[in-house]
C-alpha cells in the first residue's frame, strides 16, 4: 500500500503535469492568436495599401478621361463652328445667285417693255448666264444644306428652267414667227410673280433659320 508521502508525491506530480499541460495549451493558444492578429494586421495593411493604389489609379484614369472628353468637346465645337460658318457662306452665296437669276428671269418675261428698254434677246442671254452661274455654284454645295432644303432648291431651279424654256419657245419664238403668244406670256408672267416668288420667299425663311435667325 502507498504511504501518505507517496500519495502526496503522485498527487503533486499529477498536478504539475496538469499545470504544465494547461500552460502549454495557453502558450500555444496565445502564440496562435498573436500569429493570427499579426497576419490579419499585415493583411489589413496590404489591403488598405492596395485600395489606396486602386483609388489613386482610378482618379488618374478618371482625370485622363475628363481631359480627353474636354478636348473632344472642344474639337467638336470648333468643327461645328467652322461648319456653321461654311454653311452660312454657302447659303449667302447661293441665295445671292438665286435672287439674281430670279431678277433676270423676271426682267426677261415682263409684259411691259418701255421704249429704249434692253432688247429681249439680250435679256434672254442675261437670264441664261445667270442660271449657268447659279447652277455651277449651288450643285457643288448641296452637301452643306439639309436634304429637304436642297430638294426645295432643286425644285425651284427646275421651275425657273421650265419657265425660261416655255417663254423662249412658247412666246418669243412664236412671236418671231408671226404668232401671238400673249396668253402664254401672261401665264408665265403670273407664274413668275406668283408661285415662283412665293416659293422663293419660303426658301428664304428656311435659309434664315439655318443660319440661326429665328425671327
Amino acid at each position: 500500500m502507498l504511504t501518505g508521502l507517496a500519495i502526496q508525491l503522485i498527487t503533486s506530480a499529477s498536478v504539475s503535469v496538469a499545470l504544465s499541460g494547461l500552460l502549454l495549451w495557453i502558450t500555444k493558444s496565445w502564440i496562435s492568436e498573436r500569429l493570427k492578429q499579426a497576419i490579419k494586421g499585415e493583411y489589413d495593411q496590404k489591403l488598405e495599401t492596395h485600395k489606396a493604389q486602386l483609388k489613386a489609379q482610378s482618379e488618374v484614369e478618371i482625370e485622363k478621361l475628363r481631359s480627353q472628353l474636354s478636348i473632344s468637346a472642344t474639337e467638336h465645337e470648333v468643327r461645328f463652328s467652322r461648319l456653321h460658318e461654311k454653311r452660312a457662306e454657302v447659303i449667302a452665296e447661293t441665295y445671292a445667285l438665286l435672287k439674281n437669276l430670279y431678277a433676270r428671269l423676271a426682267n426677261y418675261v415682263k409684259i411691259f417693255e418701255p421704249t429704249g428698254d434692253t432688247p429681249k434677246d439680250q435679256r434672254r442671254k442675261e437670264a441664261a448666264d445667270a442660271h449657268q452661274e447659279f447652277r455651277r455654284y449651288y450643285t457643288t454645295k448641296l452637301i452643306f444644306l439639309p436634304k429637304a432644303t436642297a430638294t426645295k432648291l432643286e425644285e425651284i431651279d427646275f421651275q425657273l428652267v421650265k419657265t425660261f424654256n416655255e417663254f423662249v419657245y412658247g412666246v418669243e419664238m412664236t412671236q418671231n414667227a408671226g404668232g401671238d403668244g400673249i396668253e402664254k406670256w401672261i401665264q408665265i408672267f403670273e407664274r413668275v410673280n406668283g408661285e415662283i416668288k412665293l416659293a422663293l420667299g419660303e426658301l428664304e425663311n428656311e435659309l434664315r433659320r439655318l443660319i440661326g435667325d429665328e425671327s
